[in-house]
């Protein structure tokens, strides 16, 4: 049975008996809810661990440990550090997913058996009748069945900042709060029909942050799936035939199945990010995933809440319009009203905090507390009559008619066009109970606005600057949105849309830019909205009404202030609530995005002229140019080292889609120029012209290779400056050393080789760098163009 408010059972006024709670939970009518987040750990480790290539890789593994020699063997460990890092991840998202917690609520007083019991909220049933007080959350959708001017705050669910009274009959909402007066509510939504538990429900399903970076790594790896399985046939059967035994022939072929897969890059990609994430975290900015860095540095467009991202969410006192110049009554009685602990919330505070110290002189007597309903509130002072503060619209009803109210309220009528909240003070003669005198006299305006963040508004612009558009998307009345964005100087503030007057997102204009009155499944269509029209979108956050927009977001971004769960589903939490963090994570981004790019074009560049050298190798049936050790060396100082390097390397180049594109752009024709240099020098080494032995040959291909390495490295690199050319050198200097005559030359079954095959080396490598050197310049002009 679902529960519905449809299907409300009959309640009497005293509440359930033990026996209706049990007989309506048996029903399906209870508020416990069993949740799921997504895989369990064995299924997030069995997608981990069992994958294509690990079975390959462990394959390979095996065969050099029952064959060949187990030094040969260290590429495997690379694998277990990329399932690691992919079981990390996957795991601390789950735990993030299942912190997420809506309600808050250790136990709620509910009607049972006639008394007045305390129940845990799991325990509740619908058609329970809960007592609600200040303070209190509210743990169940329902209904208001008795009042005692019951105000619930509802800006976690709506974005609606003011506090929202709430008259019998009225419906209240599981995750608000009752911030005054006391109700009596009927449960009519329990359970997995309860806003609450839906909400929780959207917020814990399971997926990873999309990474471009890691969508166009699986894309190769896939394409090098469907190649590995006949170029590791044709490899496997040449070198059964040029080796000597079966056994040397395995590991010859395993040599050139490793290398064409680029497992390091996975590492390398992980490691660069996870740098990053230790770098943001020094600035207050905590990253849950971490394909979040790359994220923000694509965004386009950002859409962001008014309160708590652009502004702090207190009020402050915007200025005081006295009826009479230099009135020094007014500020006395605003001072003195904020002395009255009956009359004190957020808009005396403000009000408090704006002014000079108080005058003592002036002593509250009696006092009428505000009041939803009435919409003012009073207080006497000891020979200075009784003084009114409340909306201007009731107050003036009761303005004495000699007054001439139009001045007034005309300068009522331009705070209001400015989103103020406007205020009247306004005095008499005496207090008359909860009724007003009809001799008020209007003594000043006070306006209030919103404090504005100081960091909102050059935030803001730089991003402008980034050409990243910016939609204001809140709960809050439009007019008020688009002032304070109009402050932070936004351009097209003025462009607002109430989202209550809007049928289908297909007719709002294009060139909107603020929305104002948006329900937390707008916040997530308006989103999904921008992503269908090719936008990658942004979207902070600290409500919980924001949580469906957050998840479906492609970077989630929430603020200190933020709700538990919101924060246990944003990808970035800005701890100390910074909006002007965010150009930092853009730079840092952008820095790990163009670093990885040329990373993966070393990688890449691997995978082609291993293809290579392997289709070339099965087809002219001649020994493997290398040992697997030789691939790890050259790997190393071609690679390894240099990719660490450059993942440190300063930039901020804006980020382009086409990552993939662009390094195939270049990894091809450089991996066909390393291709062709080591087989050339190979093919020449081992001709009758020069007699060189196999392992003369290996030596000869492997320097090639390595020289190769290093021109393609530094084609990627440039500019060159002092930096490049050490790590350069350095590169050179150390494979040189594993060439010299030593234990260390001996282990990579190296040596020096002769100053004729040194000559070859060089003289095929100086022709074949004019020739990449024509191509890739011919494809920039050609890319340029386009």
């Amino acid at each position: 049975m679902t529960p519905d408010a449809s299907a409300t059972l009959p309640t009497d006024a005293s509440g359930l008996t033990t026996a209706e709670a049990n007989q309506r939970r048996e029903a399906g009518l209870g508020n416990a809810v069993d949740q799921q987040t997504g895989r369990s750990i064995a299924g997030i480790l069995h997608a981990n661990v069992f994958t294509r290539f690990n079975a390959i890789i462990t394959s390979l593994v095996v065969v050099v440990l029952l064959f060949g020699d187990p030094i040969d063997a260290v590429f495997g460990l690379v694998m277990v550090a990329n399932s690691t890092i992919g079981i990390v991840q996957e795991i601390r998202a789950k735990r993030s997913l299942e912190r997420v917690q809506v309600l808050l609520i250790p136990e709620i007083a509910t009607r049972r058996d006639g008394t007045t019991q305390t129940l845990n909220p799991d325990d509740l049933v619908q058609g329970d009748v809960i007592l609600l007080k200040p303070g209190d959350q509210v743990p169940v959708d329902g209904l208001v069945r008795e009042t005692a001017a019951v105000e619930v705050d509802e800006s976690a669910l709506t974005g609606e900042s003011r506090p929202v009274p709430k008259a019998v009959g009225d419906e209240v909402f599981s995750g608000s709060y009752v911030i005054a007066g006391d109700a009596v509510v009927e449960a009519t939504k329990v359970g997995e029909a309860s806003w609450a538990h839906q909400l929780m429900a959207e917020a814990k399903e399971f997926a990873l942050t999309e990474s471009e970076l890691r969508v166009g790594i699986n894309r190769l790896l896939r394409v090098i799936g469907w190649i590995l399985p006949p170029l590791s046939l044709i490899l496997l059967l040449s070198q059964l035939n040029s080796s000597s035994s079966w056994q040397e022939g395995l590991v010859w072929a395993v040599a050139g199945v490793v290398a064409l897969v680029p497992q390091g890059l996975v590492l390398l990609v992980s490691m660069a990010l996870a740098v990053a994430v230790i770098r943001l975290a020094r600035d207050n900015v905590v990253v849950q995933e971490l394909p979040a860095v790359e994220g923000l540095a694509r965004v386009d467009i950002l859409c962001v809440d008014k309160t708590g991202t652009l502004t702090t969410g207190d009020l402050v006192l915007d200025r005081i319009s006295e009826t009479t110049a230099e009135d020094a009554d007014v500020h006395r009685a605003l001072h003195a009203f904020t002395r009255v602990g009956a009359a004190r919330n957020a808009t005396i505070e403000a009000i408090e905090r704006s002014l000079p110290v108080a005058d003592d002189a002036w002593a509250p007597q009696d006092t009428v507390p505000f009041s939803s309903q009435r919409k003012w509130s009073a207080t006497s002072f000891g020979g200075h009559g009784a003084w009114f503060l409340g909306a201007p619209e009731i107050l003036l009803e009761s303005a004495a008619s000699e007054h001439d109210l139009g001045p007034l309220e005309q300068e009522l009528a331009d705070m209001t066009s400015q989103a103020r909240r406007v205020l009247l003070l306004a005095s008499g003669d005496e207090l008359t109970g909860e009724d007003l005198p009809s001799d008020l006299r209007p003594r000043a305006l006070i306006a209030l606005r919103e404090e504005v963040r100081p960091d909102a508004g050059e935030t803001m612009a730089y991003f402008r600057t980034q050409n990243v558009g910016v939609r204001v998307i809140s709960g809050d009345n439009p007019v008020t949105v688009s002032a304070v964005a109009s402050e932070l100087g936004l351009p097209g503030a003025s462009r607002w849309i109430d989202m209550r007057t809007v049928e289908s997102l297909d007719e709002i204009p294009a060139d909107t830019v603020v929305f104002g009155r948006v329900l937390p499944d707008q916040k997530r269509d308006l989103v999904r909205f921008l992503q269908d029209q090719g936008h990658v979108v942004a979207m902070t956050g600290d409500g919980v009404n924001d949580i469906p927009s957050l998840k479906v977001a492609d970077i989630g971004i929430a603020m200190d202030s933020a709700t538990p769960a919101t924060k246990s589903i944003a990808q970035l939490v800005l701890l100390d609530g910074r909006f002007d963090r965010l150009p930092g994570v853009v730079a840092e981004g952008r820095r790990v995005i163009a670093n990885m790019e040329r990373v993966s074009s070393l990688f890449v560049t691997k995978t082609v002229y291993a293809a290579l050298l392997a289709f070339a190798v099965g087809v002219l049936r001649v020994p493997f140019p290398f040992l697997p050790r030789h691939l790890s060396l050259i790997a190393t100082f071609t690679i390894g080292v240099p990719a660490f390097a450059l993942s440190f390397r300063s930039s901020n180049e804006p980020c382009r889609p086409g990552y993939l594109d662009r390094v195939m752009h270049f990894a091809v024709p450089a991996g066909i120029f390393a291709a062709m240099t080591t087989f050339a020098t190979y093919w020449i080494v081992r001709s009758d012209a020069v007699g060189a032995s196999l392992e003369e040959a290996r030596t000869s291909a492997t320097l090639a290779l390595t020289l190769a390495g290093l021109f393609v490295l530094h084609r990627l690199i440039r500019p060159v400056g002092w930096r490049e050319v050490l790590l350069l050198t350095s590169m050179l200097g150390a494979f040189i050393v594993n060439l010299i005559p030593s234990p260390l030359a001996d282990f990579y079954a190296l040596n020096m080789p002769e100053l004729q095959t040194s000559a070859i080396v060089v003289a095929v490598l100086a022709v074949l760098i004019v020739v990449l050197e024509i191509v890739l310049t011919g494809l920039d002009r050609r890319r340029a163009q386009r």
